[in-house]
C-alpha cells in the first residue's frame, strides 16, 4: 500500500511540476506590494570628470565613464518596478533628458542614453558645483519630492569661488546621495577638441575668473585660494566641499570607489517606497517545479544508491 501511495505522489508531483512549467509559458504576472526605488541620476559632463584617476581592473579609468558604468550595475540590480531618469550638470544648471522610467521595461532605452553622455554635451566649461546641486534639488522639489537624486561630481569648483552659493530649500525635502567621483591626489586635466582628439592638459591660464557677488551667492566669503599664474590646472575629489553640501542639504555623501558599494547603498531601506507593483511570477513558478521535480525524484535515488552500496558491499 505505502509503495503504491509512493507512485501515486511521484506522479502528482511530476504532472504538478509540468503544469507548472506550462504556466510559465503564458508570462504569469501578479500585482504585489513591494519595495522600489525611484532615481535621477545627475552627472557632472564638465571636463574635470574626463580625469582619469580609476584604476580599477575591466572599468574606465575616466571618473565620468567609472560613474557610467556604476550606473548602469546599479540599473541592474534595482528592482522590477522602479523607476530611473538621467540629467547632466554643467555650469550652475541642470538638464533632466527624461521623467524616471520603469528600468525592468525600458532597461535598454536608458541604458542607450546613458552610453551616449559624454563630456561635449556641456554648454559651459564652468562648474559651480553648489549651484547646481542646489537647482536639481528645487527641480526635483517642484516635479515630485519622493523622486530621489543621486548627484555625481568630483565636487571641484572652477573656477574657485570667492563666494559661496545659498541653499534656499528645505533641507531633507529631497532626500538621496551625492556621489564623490575621482581620486583624493590632484591630477592634470585632459583637453580635447570637439572631434574628442587629445590636444594636451588644461593649465591654470586657460581658467577664466571666478564669479562676481549676486543674489544667488550669500555674502561670506569662501576660503579657497587663488589659482596659481602657471602650471597645469590640477584637479581632485573635493571630498571635504561635497560633505559640506550634504550637510546643508540633507543629502547621503558616499565616495565611488566600488560599483558594488554604491549599488548596497542606493538599495537601502531608507531610499525605498512601498508600491503595488505588476510581478513576474515565471521565477517563482519555475523554483516551486524545480523542488517538485527533486522530490519526485529524490526517493528513488537514495534507494538506487543504497542498493550500490549494498552490491558493492557484497562484492567485496
Amino acid at each position: 500500500m505505502s509503495s503504491r501511495f509512493r507512485a501515486d505522489g511521484r506522479k502528482f508531483a511530476l504532472w504538478l511540476a509540468a503544469g507548472l512549467l506550462a504556466w510559465t509559458l503564458f508570462q504569469p504576472r501578479l500585482a504585489l506590494p513591494r519595495p522600489v526605488y525611484r532615481y535621477w541620476f545627475v552627472l557632472d559632463i564638465t571636463q574635470s570628470m574626463n580625469t582619469r584617476d580609476y584604476h580599477a581592473e575591466g572599468l574606465p579609468p575616466e571618473r565620468l565613464e567609472y560613474a557610467k558604468a556604476a550606473i548602469r550595475r546599479v540599473l541592474a540590480e534595482l528592482p522590477c518596478g522602479s523607476e530611473a531618469g538621467l540629467g547632466l550638470f554643467t555650469t550652475q544648471n541642470v538638464q533632466f533628458l527624461f521623467e524616471p522610467l520603469e528600468v525592468c521595461g525600458h532597461f535598454p532605452v536608458i541604458d542607450d542614453a546613458l552610453a551616449h553622455i559624454d563630456w561635449r554635451m556641456a554648454w559651459s566649461a564652468n562648474t559651480f558645483v553648489e549651484q547646481g546641486l542646489y537647482a536639481a534639488l528645487r527641480e526635483i522639489g517642484k516635479r515630485d519630492p519622493s523622486i530621489r537624486l543621486a548627484f555625481f561630481t568630483d565636487g571641484q569648483e572652477t573656477p574657485p569661488p570667492s563666494v559661496r552659493a545659498l541653499f534656499q530649500g528645505q533641507p531633507g525635502a529631497v532626500r538621496g546621495v551625492i556621489v564623490g567621483t575621482g581620486g583624493t591626489q590632484p591630477t592634470a586635466v585632459p583637453r580635447y577638441d570637439r572631434d574628442n582628439r587629445f590636444l594636451g592638459y588644461w593649465e591654470n591660464a586657460d581658467i577664466e575668473a571666478p564669479p562676481v557677488l549676486t543674489a544667488t551667492y550669500t555674502q561670506a566669503q569662501a576660503q579657497v585660494p587663488a589659482l596659481p599664474r602657471t602650471g597645469l590646472f590640477l584637479s581632485w575629489l573635493d571630498e571635504t566641499h561635497l560633505q559640506e553640501l550634504a550637510a546643508i542639504t540633507g543629502l547621503r555623501y558616499h565616495r565611488l570607489q566600488d560599483p558594488a558599494d554604491l549599488g548596497r547603498l542606493l538599495r537601502a531601506p531608507e531610499f525605498a517606497a512601498r508600491r503595488t507593483v505588476d510581478t513576474d511570477m515565471r521565477p517563482v513558478l519555475g523554483l516551486a517545479a524545480w523542488v517538485l521535480l527533486l522530490a519526485a525524484h529524490w526517493p528513488a535515488a537514495r534507494r538506487g544508491k543504497r542498493r550500490t552500496e549494498e552490491w558493492i558491499g557484497e562484492k567485496a
